[in-house]
């Protein structure tokens, strides 16, 4: 079973959805339902704060501590003291 979904967009942004829709082949309703259908197939399930950034993989050598935010932080900051 369908539901129905209203939106208030100001005239400029309407248009331009609708030019938009018109040139993809898509009357209105149309593209605003896949604009969210791509969006929840493309979204990350479960989002993490944890510290995943590659950019800092194999800058310093680990001590067998668990690789925590505050951990990553305070050797960054040690090695940042440390440099002449």
């Amino acid at each position: 079973m369908t539901q129905s979904l209203t939106i208030r967009l100001d005239s400029d942004l309407l248009g331009k959805a609708e030019a938009r829709a018109a040139r993809m082949g898509l009357d209105r309703a149309k593209y605003v339902q896949t604009l969210i259908e791509e969006d929840l197939a493309t979204a990350v399930e479960n989002p993490s704060r944890k510290f995943t950034s590659e950019d800092l993989v194999g800058i310093y050598e680990g001590t067998g501590k668990p690789a925590t935010n505050a951990a990553a932080r305070d050797r960054l900051n040690h090695r940042a003291v440390a440099k002449p």
